[in-house]
């Protein structure tokens, strides 16, 4: 079995010691593990869909069937619906005169106005009204005639008012009243009911109004009829008592309405003393002028205007008679006989001014005394009348008062209240032919959809539980190939490289049992150029080639390990830059400067090396078969860890070379679909697979036919003496729990 040649010693190399994430910064920026199946897609969602057609239009009949027997088992409502509007209080427009103009009035802009009466719509009051117009309690009553009780106002209130529905109309006055019940002329009846109620209501609170109004008016007016006949009383025999005599009809100084008579003779005599003055200055005047005054008689003027003409005849015929001549004799004799007459005039005109300015300074005088006398009288009666003019006055306020308190009392009336009714009927409610309720076609569609969403995600979700490979079964019979063994998942907390190499824990015998499988698949014994692939990043493929590794060297055979990934490399070296597969391929190095010993003796590492800018391009397989075959003289068994199926062709190249391929998948996690395609891709590339092997199982999946399991052995809690390891396994492909 040893058969092999010994690699010459590299100690300048030494042991690899370091592992992790950061250990990877001399050849690749670190970066997020690949998920293939991260998440699920439309497409595979639709795909979902379809495999399971059936179990979808089940869900969707079973759906439409269960909304049909409910709306089906649901009592048929009808619904009645009445419209009234809303007519807000109105204000009148008052003209210059303080009056109203006829027709002309606005309504009140208050905003809560349709609220209030929606409220009261909804109000108890209105109910227990509806009540009492259908006469409820009494049918109540009779139909239980037999119970103890009859059934209160209240309570029919209460249970009417649960039917009623109001829905004001927007950018309207109107307001709908729906009712709904199981009968469809109770429902039109009880809707026309409310609608009919209210407007009623609403005419009775404003005959309610103005009937305390013209109340409040009556008390008030009486009141002040009676104040009326005490002042009255009071003023007349202040009057009486003090001897004041008032003329109506007439205002005096003050504006009061009336004047005494004393007042009003004193007022007489001052303008008939204002006149004899006037008169007797008139007199006198002309008497002083009496000269002036008898050439304006009317008599001497009429004999002046003749002696003028007598003298103007006179002069003119002078010029050509003489003196002596009769006819200027005849003219100068008449003359003379005017001159006489006009002194006549002139002297009975002045006695006739003397006697007229006497008797007007007479009559002036005797006013002038009467006056004097009158004044006194009216002074002293001044006084008095002080306090009947108060008392007047305060006669005059209630009288307005009286007669402002009668004119309102005159406006309001029942009439007026009628006439602004808040609200009116504007359509009746019909009775309803067809229910509204259930609304069966509705609940047919919500049915259906909701089947067919319950039924879609009832596939999605099985697919998604139960499409996965878990157990040894589902790897024969999903997947076609071989189960070679099932390895557990970690214990949480526990060091997978210290289980891995501890000879007493359940992980180095499930890996045995793999080891062990391996060598009977095939007549010639263990691959000997085995590749360990999986479908997707982080199923365990680097752990299960690590561990097959401490297998094979823990049996004495010389194995090589081999990182095949040189996209992400699991496997990799404390010195930068350090030679690899990568450097196999791309360039002259020998097979003994890319191997470096670990502290176990029979296992060596093949790093990744470089990280070349496309792995595919440079996997040659005729350069790769020159370096397994060269490496097969040196090595027992050749181990070559290689990157996931799924998204690269690394694999399928890398597989070219080798014996055998073993195909890793995590428990529970890879899909089938994904692990299928795998396979598939596998298949195409003509590789021999082996088999798989389940990783990250569970205590449930395993079974390894004692009945009593792992619980046989001895506490496996030691360790490896060594707990130095000079190959590590990346953190996302460790078999652990938690990472």
């Amino acid at each position: 079995m040893n058969n092999h040649q010994a690699l010459p010693p590299r100690p300048q190399r030494g042991d690899v010691i370091d592992y992790g994430p950061a250990a990877l910064a001399p050849y690749v920026e670190p970066e997020a593990d690949d998920d293939f199946d991260a998440g699920i897609s439309i497409m595979d969602i639709f795909g979902v869909l379809w495999a399971r057609k059936w179990w979808v239009l089940l869900a969707g009949l079973i759906g439409l069937l269960a909304a049909l027997a409910y709306s089906l088992s649901q009592t048929p409502m009808y619904r009645a619906t009445a419209v009234i509007e809303l007519n807000p209080p109105t204000v009148p427009i008052l003209s210059n005169g303080g009056e109203a103009s006829e027709g002309m009035v606005v309504p009140t802009t208050d905003f809560q106005f349709q609220e209030t009466q929606i409220g009261i719509l909804r109000s108890r009051a209105l109910a227990e009204r509806v009540v009492q117009d259908l006469d409820l309690t009494s049918k109540a009553a009779a139909k239980k005639a037999r119970a103890d009780q009859a059934a209160s106002l209240a309570s029919l209130a209460s249970s009417v008012a649960e039917g009623l529905t109001v829905r004001p109309s927007p950018e309207s006055r109107l307001v709908e009243l729906s009712y709904e019940a199981a009968d469809p002329r109770e429902a039109a009846l009880l809707a026309n009911s409310f609608a009919t109620s209210f407007v009623q209501l609403t005419l009775d609170r404003k005959y309610e109004a103005t009937t305390a109004a013209r109340k409040f008016l009556e008390e008030r007016i009486k009141t002040v009829r009676e104040d009326i006949n005490d002042s009255e009383r009071e003023l007349v025999a202040y009057a009486k008592a003090n001897g004041i005599v008032m003329l109506a009809g007439a205002e005096d100084e003050d504006g009061a309405g009336t004047s005494t008579l004393t007042g009003d003779s004193l007022g007489a005599l001052n303008a008939a003393l204002a006149t004899a003055q006037q008169k007797r200055i008139t007199a006198e005047q002309r008497f002083r002028q009496s000269g002036a005054l008898t050439e304006g008689s009317s008599n001497a003027a009429t004999l002046r205007g003749e002696r003028a003409q007598l003298e103007a005849e006179y002069r003119e015929k002078s010029t050509y008679l003489q003196d002596s001549f009769p006819e200027m004799a005849r003219l100068k004799s008449r003359i003379g006989e005017l001159d006489r007459q006009i002194r006549n005039e002139n002297a009975r005109a002045t006695g006739s001014l003397g006697a007229e300015y006497r008797a007007a300074l007479a009559e002036e005088q005797a006013l002038r005394a009467r006056v004097a006398q009158l004044s006194g009288s009216a002074l002293s009666e001044r006084e008095d009348a002080i306090q009947y003019n108060i008392l007047k006055r305060e006669l005059d306020t209630s009288r307005s008062l009286y007669d402002a308190l009668l004119e309102r009392y005159n406006e309001v009336g029942v009439v007026e209240g009628i006439g602004t009714a808040q609200a009116a009927l504007v359509d009746k409610a019909e009775v309803p032919q067809l229910p509204f309720s259930p609304p069966t076609l509705r609940n047919a569609v919500l049915g259906v959809l909701l089947g067919l969403l319950l039924g879609g995600g009832i596939a999605v979700l099985f697919d998604r539980v139960t499409n996965t490979v878990k157990t040894r079964d589902d790897v024969r019979e999903k997947l076609g190939i071989p189960a070679l063994g099932v390895v557990p998942i970690s214990e949480k907390g526990a060091d997978f490289l210290d289980q891995a190499r501890d000879k007493k824990s359940r992980l180095y015998d499930a890996y045995a049992t793999l080891r062990s499988s391996l060598e009977f698949s095939s007549g010639a014994g263990f691959p000997g150029v085995l590749l360990v692939t999986s479908a997707r990043p982080g199923e365990g493929k680097s752990s299960t080639s690590y561990s097959l590794g401490v297998q094979l060297a823990d049996v004495g055979l010389k194995v090589l390990l081999i990182d095949g990934d040189m996209r992400k490399p699991s496997f990799f070296v404390a010195e930068e830059g350090a030679c690899g597969l990568s450097s196999l391929l791309t360039s002259h190095a020998t097979v003994d400067e890319c191997i470096v010993g670990t502290t176990s003796p029979n296992l060596f590492l093949m790093p990744s090396g470089p990280i070349p800018p496309n792995p595919a391009n440079i996997i040659l397989p005729s350069r790769l078969k020159e370096i397994l075959d060269e490496l097969r003289g040196h090595f027992d068994a050749i181990i070559l860890d290689a990157p996931p199926v799924g998204a690269f062709a690394d694999a399928g190249l890398l597989g070219t070379c080798c014996d055998g391929v073993l195909f890793t998948v995590e428990c529970g996690k890879t899909r089938t679909a994904v692990a299928q395609a795998a396979l598939y891709q596998l298949r195409i590339a003509r590789l021999n697979v082996v088999g798989a092997v389940l990783t990250k199982a569970s205590g449930k999946t395993i079974d390894y036919g004692y009945g009593y399991g792992y619980s046989y052995y001895y506490n496996s809690g030691g360790r490896g003496a060594d707990t130095s390891i000079s190959v590590a396994v990346l953190a996302g492909d460790q078999q652990s729990e938690g990472q």
